[in-house]
C-alpha cells in the first residue's frame, strides 16, 4: 500500500501520481494494515511518496507482505474513492473471496461474508462489533484504508467467524499541514458536506479534525438518510521512540428503513405484476433508525530499545438505538395477502430501543533477536473485550413473533399495493426486555521465524475465556485454545508458495436440556497458494483453501425441547487476485472466486445443501487510465464490472439468479481543486440480492438490490 504524504503542494501530487499507481500495485492485493513512516524520516521524499513493504493486520507486526503465508488484501483510500464507495461494504466489492450486500439495501447494517463465512469488523485492530448492532455503519471518509484477512484469525484476534477479519484503519494526524474541503451531490437527493484538515500544534503535538454533514434519502421513497460526524484526533510524539495518538468519534444517524418485499410480487412474479423494486411497504411516519454512537480510542506504541517493543489499543464506545419498521408479514410461509387478487399485503411492526457499551483493548510486546542463523520476531499478548447491552423490543402478533410474545395492541393495517396510504396509526409497545454482559479475555503467543531471507515460519497458540450473563443469570464460561501455522519461501523470480493452518472459535453460551454446557463454535483451515510478484508493479495471488466449521446447534430428533451441537459446515474454493500498472498510466484489478460451502452435517435433513444466501462464483475487472497528466491537470477514467454467482435459499428451494454490474467514474486534478464522477450500477440493473421461500405454501420474500447511484463530489485540497 502506497499513500500521499500532506504535501501542500497538489502540482507535486499530480506529477508523482505514476509512481503511485504503480507502487500501490506493488501491494494492493497482498499488503494488510501498512504504516507509514513520519515525514521527518522520509525528507528527501515527503513530497512525493512513500513505500510500503510490511503488513501488520495478518500478524501484529512489521512482517513483510511477501513473507506472510496468507491471502490477505488492502483497499487505498484513493481506490475506493474511484470505485465509489458510500458505506464499508461498499469498498470490498472487487476483492476477491468477499460477497458484499448480502442483504442488499437493508440499512440495519453492513452485511458481508468471506469464503462462506462470516467476518468480523474491525477498526484500528480492534473489534467493533462483537455482536450484531443496529445502525451506525462505518463512514469511508474518515478511512484511509481498509484490509481483508482472509480465513480463521483466531490467535490474534479471538472469537469471530471463520471467514476473516474486515478491518479498517482510522485517519490519525499528521505534522505536516493539509487538507481538504469538498461536497457532494448526487441521486436520492444527496448532499453532503466534507472537512478534513491536519497539522502540527508544535515539535511534539499534532491535531486532526475530520467533519461530516450529510442530507439524503434511501432508495425507497422518502426515508432519510441524514448523517453528522465529528473525528478530532490528537497525536503525541514526545521522543522519536513514542507516539500517543487519541482518537474520539460522534456519529448521529437519522435514517429511515429500507423493506423487504413479498415473492410472489417481485422475483417470482410476471413483468406485469411486479412491484417496482423501490416499492414501500412500510409506513413514512413510523418507519425509522435513529442511532448515536460516541467513541474514544487511545493509540500507543513505544520502543524500549532496538529489540523490544510494546504496541497498544483501547476504546471505549456507546451505542444508542431508536428503531421502528412495519413490514410485509412474509416470514411464515403463509399467504402474506388479504385478498385473492394478492392486491392488499398484511403488515407487522417491530420496534427496538438498545444501548450497547463495549470496552476493548489489546497490548502487545514485541521482541526482535536473532538465534544462529534464524532471525526471530516474538509477539505476546494480551487482549480483553466486554460488552454490555439494555436491549427492549417489541413485535405485533404475527406467526413468528408470537414466539417470543406479542403486543396487545395487534398488528398494522394492511397496505393496498395498488393504492398505498402510508400513513396509518400504529398502537405499537414493547413486549420483550433483557439486558446482557459477555466479556473474553485471550492472551496469545506468536514468532515469526525467518531463514537466510528465504523461508519464513509462523506459529501462534492462543488461550480464551469467555462468559456470559442475561438478566443476571450467569452462564457457564467458555474456554479455547486455537493454533496457527505457516510457511512461505522465496524460490526465486518474484514467486513465494506458501502454506497454512489457522483455527477459529466463536463462543455458544448456555447448555442443553440435560444440563450439558455447549463448547464454542470451532473452524479449521488448509491454506496453501502463490504469491508472484515479478516486478514493483505488478502482484498475482491465488490460494486455496478448505475450511471446516462444527458447533451449530441443531433440535434434537428425540427431544423437541432440546438443542444438540450437531451441524458441521465445510467450505473450499479457489481465489485469485491480481494488479497492474501497464504503461505507467493504466492500473488494472482482476479478481475471482469460487466457494463451495455446504452443510455436511446436519440432523434435520440438510447434509448436502448449500449455505444459504451465499455466490458460488464472482469475479471483477477494474481499469483506471491517465488521459491527460501534464503540468496543472490531470484527467483520469475508470470502468469496472462485477459479476455475483447466484444464491440459494435456507431451504435450497429458491435460487436468486446471477446479477452483472458496471460502475465507472472519471477524475478531473487542476491545481489544488479536484472534481470526481462516480456511478455505480450504471445500467440500472433491476435485481434481487437475495430471496426466500417457504414451502408449502411458496411464499417468501426478496432483499432488493441496490439500483444505479451517480455522485459529483467536487473538493480542493490546501
Amino acid at each position: 500500500m502506497t499513500e500521499y504524504l500532506n504535501s501542500e503542494n497538489r502540482n507535486i501530487r499530480q506529477l508523482s501520481r505514476r509512481i503511485l499507481m504503480a507502487s500501490t500495485a506493488c501491494v494492493c492485493m497482498t499488503g494488510a494494515a501498512a504504516y507509514a513512516q513520519d515525514a521527518a524520516d522520509n525528507e528527501i521524499f515527503e513530497e512525493i511518496v512513500i513505500i510500503a513493504d510490511s503488513a501488520r493486520a495478518a500478524t501484529k507486526t512489521d512482517a513483510k507482505i511477501m513473507e506472510i503465508p496468507q491471502a490477505i488484501s488492502v483497499i487505498t483510500e484513493d481506490q475506493f474513492k474511484e470505485q465509489g464507495a458510500t458505506n464499508f461494504q461498499d469498498i470490498f466489492r472487487y476483492s476477491a473471496g468477499v460477497a458484499t450486500e448480502l442483504a442488499g439495501i437493508d440499512t440495519r447494517y453492513d452485511s458481508f461474508s468471506a469464503r462462506g463465512f462470516g467476518v468480523a469488523q474491525y477498526i484500528d485492530g480492534l473489534n467493533r462489533m462483537p455482536d450484531f448492532v443496529y445502525g451506525a455503519r462505518m463512514e469511508v471518509f474518515t478511512l484511509e484504508r481498509a484490509e481483508v484477512l482472509r480465513g480463521p484469525s483466531a490467535v490474534l484476534y479471538g472469537a469471530g467467524g471463520s471467514g476473516g477479519i474486515l478491518n479498517a484503519v482510522s485517519k490519525t494526524p499528521n505534522f505536516e499541514f493539509g487538507g481538504e474541503i469538498g461536497v457532494q451531490f448526487g441521486t436520492d437527493d444527496r448532499k453532503q458536506f466534507m472537512v478534513d484538515v491536519t497539522g502540527g500544534v508544535s515539535d511534539t503535538v499534532a491535531t486532526r479534525f475530520v467533519g461530516l454533514f450529510r442530507d439524503a434519502k434511501l432508495q425507497a421513497e422518502d426515508q432519510a438518510d441524514d448523517r453528522i460526524l465529528i473525528m478530532p484526533s490528537v497525536t503525541w510524539s514526545p521522543g522519536p521512540d513514542t507516539d500517543i495518538t487519541l482518537l474520539v468519534l460522534y456519529q448521529k444517524d437519522d435514517m429511515g428503513t429500507q423493506t423487504y418485499l413479498p415473492l410472489s410480487k417481485t422475483q417470482g412474479a410476471s413483468k406485469e405484476d411486479r412491484l417496482p423494486i423501490d416499492f414501500f411497504v412500510g409506513d413514512k411516519d413510523f418507519n425509522h433508525m435513529d442511532t448515536t454512537h460516541t467513541s474514544g480510542t487511545l493509540m500507543i506504541d513505544h520502543r524500549f530499545t532496538d529489540w523490544i517493543s510494546y504496541s497498544g489499543r483501547m476504546r471505549y464506545y456507546e451505542h444508542d438505538v431508536d428503531y421502528a419498521e412495519i413490514y410485509a408479514d412474509t416470514a411464515d410461509g403463509v399467504t402474506p395477502f388479504n385478498d385473492a387478487d394478492e392486491t392488499i399485503i398484511q403488515r407487522e411492526f417491530y420496534v427496538l430501543d438498545e444501548t450497547y457499551k463495549i470496552l476493548n483493548s489489546d497490548h502487545n510486546v514485541k521482541f526482535d533477536f536473532n538465534t544462529g542463523v534464524f532471525e526471530h520476531k516474538v509477539l505476546v499478548g494480551v487482549d480483553y473485550t466486554q460488552f454490555k447491552q439494555d436491549r427492549r423490543e417489541g413485535f405485533s402478533c404475527d406467526g413468528y413473533a408470537g414466539f417470543f410474545g406479542c403486543y396487545a395492541g395487534g398488528s398494522p393495517a394492511p397496505l393496498d399495493l395498488t393504492n398505498p396510504d402510508y400513513y396509518v396509526d400504529v398502537d405499537s409497545g414493547f413486549t420483550n426486555g433483557y439486558d446482557t454482559k459477555s466479556t473474553q479475555l485471550g492472551i496469545y503467543l506468536q514468532d515469526q521465524i525467518k531463514y537466510k531471507d528465504r523461508v519464513t515460519f509462523i506459529a501462534g497458540i492462543r488461550r480464551d475465556r469467555s462468559t456470559s450473563e442475561i438478566s443476571g443469570v450467569e452462564e457457564e464460561p467458555n474456554h479455547a485454545t486455537t493454533l496457527r501455522f505457516g510457511v512461505i519461501v522465496d524460490v526465486g523470480g518474484g514467486l513465494s508458495p506458501y502454506a497454512g493452518y489457522s483455527e477459529s472459535f466463536q463462543p455458544v453460551f448456555g447448555g442443553d436440556f440435560y444440563g450439558n454446557a455447549y463448547n464454542p463454535q470451532a473452524g479449521k483451515q488448509y491454506e496453501v497458494g502463490v504469491k508472484y510478484q515479478p516486478n514493483k508493479s505488478t502482484l498475482i495471488t491465488m490460494s486455496y483453501f478448505d475450511i471446516t466449521e462444527s458447533g451449530f446447534l441443531t433440535t434434537d430428533p428425540d427431544n423437541i425441547q432440546n438443542f444438540i451441537q450437531s451441524g458441521e459446515i465445510n467450505s473450499k474454493g479457489f481465489e485469485f487476485e491480481a494488479l497492474a500498472n501497464v504503461f505507467e498510466t493504466l492500473t488494472l484489478t482482476a479478481a475471482y472466486s469460487y466457494t463451495k460451502a455446504e452443510i455436511t452435517s446436519d440432523n434435520q435433513g440438510r447434509e448436502g445443501f448449500r449455505v444459504e444466501d451465499l455466490p458460488e462464483h464472482g469475479a471483477s475487472f477494474w481499469a483506471m487510465n491517465d488521459f491527460v497528466n501534464s503540468g496543472d491537470m490531470i484527467i483520469r477514467a475508470g470502468a469496472g464490472v462485477r459479476y455475483v454467482g447466484s444464491k440459494i435459499d435456507y431451504y435450497n428451494i429458491f435460487e436468486t439468479p446471477s446479477v452483472t454490474l458496471v460502475d465507472a467514474t472519471v477524475e478531473a486534478f487542476y491545481k489544488d481543486w479536484s472534481f470526481r464522477l462516480n456511478a455505480n450500477n450504471v445500467l440500472n440493473k433491476k435485481y434481487y440480492a437475495a430471496c426466500s421461500m417457504w414451502s408449502p405454501p411458496s411464499y417468501g420474500a426478496c432483499s432488493p438490490g441496490i439500483d444505479r447511484r451517480i455522485v459529483a463530489t467536487v473538493s480542493r485540497k490546501f
